[in-house]
């Protein structure tokens, strides 16, 4: 995986991280880069923030092997990581473009969110989510690559981990720090027995992606997984604009905007094509 003597020599102190914390960084940077990124799709639309975190996490993540693990990079990917960097401003730019038309607009004006102002706080939103999970795909593939820690060992205890701290942060501070209303939660819960149902479903679709992404990464490197995670763009996008303009309520789904939607099309075609390169 072009890896060298001083690859190695950079990634010695794994050996000295107590067996039962080597899941616990991945974990804690999970729970972070996770919490970002559902706050992300408060403010952007979730195809252009899965575009964005797909197309940042794939350039980080190159340049994060680079320096951490001095992998060696080819000239052809660097040529594609900078194709890629490209594609994703040109998407940003586009929606930033269609959130100030949105925000101008007399139908949308009174929203809550839609404005430019708040598409750049999904940005750096976004941003910060791609660095850190960067950095746990990469403390993943080091911990298992370097010291042999099984891949289903390592995800089963990361879940373990996050789900204890996630746990604590929620009943402790999570009213204080508005991070959700937990009595109107419980009485959701409740009322609604098919919630109950997603919220016991919901876990096992993220074991079974999980499972995906950690053997991925166990087999091949942090780089090699983040370049395939940009194919399941498509189908979010095409999930979105199906549910908007197949479903019987507009305030789900995305709508295509003219010509912004095109521009961001074109954007995502030019992250493809770093990818191929």
């Amino acid at each position: 995986h072009g890896l060298s003597s001083e690859s190695e020599e950079r990634i010695k102190w794994v050996h000295l991280v107590p067996f039962y914390a080597k899941p616990a960084i991945p974990a804690i940077l999970n729970l972070l880069n996770s919490a970002l990124r559902w706050a992300s799709l408060v403010y952007i639309d979730a195809s252009v923030a899965e575009m964005m975190i797909s197309g940042l996490e794939l350039t980080l993540s190159v340049v994060a092997a680079r320096i951490f693990r001095k992998r060696m990079v080819a000239k052809t990917r660097w040529i594609g990581v900078i194709i890629v960097a490209a594609g994703v401003i040109v998407i940003e730019r586009a929606n930033n473009s269609k959130h100030q038309q949105q925000s101008t607009s007399e139908e949308d004006s009174a929203t809550t969110h839609g404005g430019a102002h708040d598409a750049m706080i999904g940005v750096v939103l976004i941003i910060l989510q791609s660095i850190l999970s960067v950095l746990q795909d990469l403390g993943e593939e080091i911990f298992m690559q370097a010291t042999d820690f099984p891949a289903t060992m390592m995800l089963g205890m990361e879940g373990l981990y996050g789900f204890c701290i996630g746990l604590v942060i929620y009943f402790t501070v999570g009213d204080q720090l508005r991070i959700e209303d937990i009595d109107s939660t419980m009485s959701m819960l409740s009322n609604n027995t098919k919630l109950r149902w997603w919220v016991v479903g919901l876990p096992f679709l993220f074991l079974l992606t999980g499972l995906f992404n950690i053997k991925a990464t166990e087999v091949t490197s942090a780089m090699t997984r983040n370049v395939w995670k940009n194919m399941r763009t498509v189908l979010v996008w095409v999930a979105a604009l199906g549910i908007f303009y197949l479903g019987k309520d507009s305030a789900y789904g995305e709508a295509w905007h003219t010509p912004e939607s095109y521009i961001i099309l074109f954007g995502f075609g030019v992250m493809s094509a770093g990818i191929v390169v």
